[in-house]
């Protein structure tokens, strides 16, 4: 038979016992007085509740021999009280005081309780720290206690057993139950004890580490990493305000480079355009000739006279036209995007080179879409797209026989609208095979190789693209893909 949680001198009647093993606990109420000295060393009062009953009595007699010599303190023991009675009592004790609760199995009122739950009673009443002497007071209300706790006694009773049934020989008759302090962290702080001046060897149940204490490493790197990422998002925001910075003045010198792009291209067909600007004049010019002598004549032939005047009016449209689209392609900054006809924007741009390409015995077909695809575009932008176009393949059917240039318009794939540019020249050169578009690469000699590369840069900024769909020795053939607007 294993029993335990008994004292030393309960044991000491069966010790001669064969077959009996004892787990002896201690319920140290000596151990708890100076446990609550320790945490108030100005406590000048010590207040012992017991009950009526057979047991509270003998408790009463054990603490009366343990506080015995004690005289620097006044240690008051209470007992014959009723429940009510001690709670009054309680109620009523100075915060500096030392409350401790043995037990209470009977009031004087002949009432039997049960000890945890009357020192749950007693300890929420109470205005001094309570202490208990068994572990089942924990978390009923008292700051603590040093005893044996229940669950210890369990564990050691069960070591005896497994001893016992391994038939081991060296079973000692009896074992004692080591006697820890035990602390209620929560009651600690209701009445404002400080829990470092527990023993260092006790156990506190019930803390609640404050934010410092629970995440302490988490704050700690946060206080590093946080300016260090606050620096970082502050160097991002400044290289990111340089970077855009960066990117419109690149923006501008892209738009001054294709500006000045243009004006080189228009100064080298200044020749064609003069004769193409000069045939509507010399026509305008004949007509009013005619039409004056046709006034001079008795009567004036009025009929004819309006003729002339329609020619006049006409061929002042076609010069207005070809001066419009010469100073769009020369003025400075952004003409802005508008809704237009790719058909009509190949003509307006194949007037200003017609006389060119009569010069240079380039015959150009047209097959364009019979309706209108509209595009949303910079139509001054496009016509320098398709500017740069023909005069490359003009230039590269120079010393061709045959020298053909086809402009195709219509639709591609996902609705896109697509112009294409083919020649019968030699198509790309070796050294412009892998990268047409590239900055500065060019087969010409006077060439700076910057069309392609601006013409391909228009082309992306409008949402297309620019390629050569085909490039053989028989002809080369640029295709530009628009989106729908």
């Amino acid at each position: 038979m294993i029993y335990g949680g008994v004292q030393a001198a309960t044991q000491s009647q069966y010790s001669g016992v064969a077959g009996f093993y004892g787990v002896l606990s201690s319920f140290d109420m000596r151990g708890t007085f100076d446990l609550a000295r320790q945490l108030q060393p100005e406590a000048k009062r010590a207040f012992i509740f017991t009950g009526s009953a057979v047991f509270d009595e003998r408790w009463k007699s054990i603490a009366e021999d343990m506080m015995s010599d004690v005289r620097d303190m006044e240690v008051l023991f209470v007992s014959g009280h009723s429940l009510q009675e001690f709670r009054d009592r309680a109620a009523g004790l100075d915060a500096s005081d030392i409350l401790i609760i043995l037990t209470i199995f009977e009031d004087a009122d002949g009432r039997r309780f049960v000890p945890a739950d009357v020192v749950a009673t007693i300890a929420e009443v109470s205005g001094a720290p309570s202490y208990g002497v068994y572990s089942s007071n924990i978390g009923r209300g008292v700051v603590g206690g040093s005893f044996s706790s229940f669950e210890a006694t369990g564990a050691v009773m069960a070591q005896q057993a497994l001893k016992v049934l391994n038939h081991q020989s060296n079973v000692a008759p009896s074992v004692t139950v080591p006697v820890t302090s035990v602390l209620d962290w929560r009651k600690l702080k209701r009445y404002g004890l400080d829990a470092e001046r527990r023993p260092a060897d006790s156990q506190l149940l019930f803390y609640a580490p404050g934010p410092w204490e629970r995440y302490r490493v988490q704050i700690a790197a946060a206080i590093v990493i946080i300016p260090l990422q606050s620096s970082t998002i502050a160097a991002l925001v400044v290289m990111n305000r340089r970077r855009r910075r960066a990117a419109e003045e690149l923006g501008r010198r892209r738009m001054e480079m294709a500006r000045l792009s243009r004006i080189a291209q228009l100064g080298e067909q200044s020749g064609a355009i003069a004769h193409e600007l000069n045939q509507p004049l010399t026509s305008i010019l004949a007509n009013a000739e005619a039409g004056s002598a046709m006034l001079a004549q008795d009567p004036p032939d009025i009929v004819e006279v309006g003729e002339v005047l329609r020619d006049i009016a006409e061929d002042d449209r076609r010069a207005a036209d070809i001066i419009t689209n010469l100073r769009r392609l020369m003025c400075n900054g952004g003409g802005g995007a508008e809704m237009a006809d790719l058909n009509e924007m190949v003509r307006s741009t194949l007037r200003l080179v017609s006389s060119e390409m009569l010069a240079r015995g380039v015959a150009v077909q047209l097959r364009l879409s019979r309706d209108p695809l509209t595009v949303n575009a910079d139509v001054r932008q496009l016509q320098q797209v398709l500017l740069n176009l023909v005069i490359n393949a003009a230039d590269a059917m120079a010393d061709e026989d045959t020298r053909r240039l086809t402009i195709v318009t219509g639709l591609g794939d996902g609705d896109r609208r697509v112009l294409s540019v083919s020649d019968t020249g030699p198509g790309l050169s070796e050294g412009l095979r892998d990268s047409p578009f590239k900055p500065f690469a060019t087969s010409k000699a006077q060439g700076m190789g910057l069309g392609l590369s601006i013409s391909q840069s228009i082309a992306e900024r409008h949402g297309g693209t620019l390629r050569f769909a085909s490039s053989t020795s028989e002809g080369a053939r640029v295709e530009l893909a628009l989106p729908a607007p």
